[in-house]
């Protein structure tokens, strides 16, 4: 019997799905540890690298720099994923119904009506900027107002309720996406780029 290729490869995606996090918990406490130190290291290059374009997005929409830059890292695993590399999408952003610009397409939570795994449409820019510019148009859509306009009303400083609205408003389906998100931004104390935007605004009021 011929085996279809996708068929295979979702049969693939599903058994590394069980068996990576039994990978995971076979590691020693000195393996974990430096898992973890090599994971920041990329994190915070990454930070490093695209910081100002998180800060450039918070003077233009409001949208705090802490929340842009650990949606990106969680999102893009800190800029590495094929979805990064290959079509500069750094948060994860589809196609959706709107969308006429480039396109690629990967295997992701979308299903067909017999509930298998089938490739979702993702969207693909030119530029790192536009992607990110791309998610600030994402959530100041009026379209999606009832998911995540209130946002906009919340404190800037308060990335809490910030992570908590996205998770709400089901910019994932991951159900610990707002504390994943909160963790990176404490880990990486990502919440000074929020109080220095917010500094410069203020002197600029004076």
């Amino acid at each position: 019997m011929k085996i279809q290729p996708k068929v295979a490869l979702c049969s693939l995606l599903i058994g590394l799905f069980f068996v990576l996090p039994l990978l995971a918990q076979s590691l020693t406490p000195a393996e974990k540890a430096k898992k973890a130190a090599e994971e920041k290291v990329k994190k915070q290059a990454y930070v490093k690298k695209y910081s100002w374009l998180a800060i450039e997005e918070m003077r233009r929409t409001g949208i705090p720099a802490s929340i842009k830059l650990a949606q990106a890292i969680v999102e893009s695993h800190s800029g590495t994923s094929p979805l990064a590399k290959e079509a500069n999408n750094h948060f994860g952003l589809k196609c959706g119904k709107e969308w006429t610009g480039k396109t690629m397409f990967r295997l992701d939570d979308d299903r067909d009506a017999n509930g298998f795994l089938i490739e979702s449409c993702f969207q693909s820019y030119t530029t790192i900027r536009e992607s990110y510019m791309r998610h600030s148009d994402h959530l100041l859509n009026p379209a999606k107002m009832d998911r995540y306009g209130y946002l906009f009303a919340l404190d800037v400083l308060d990335y809490r309720a910030w992570a908590e609205g996205l998770q709400k408003g089901g910019y994932s389906t991951n159900p610990l996406y707002a504390q994943i998100l909160v963790q990176t931004i404490d880990e990486l104390a990502l919440r000074e780029y929020d109080l220095r935007v917010l500094n410069e605004m203020n002197a600029g009021r004076n």
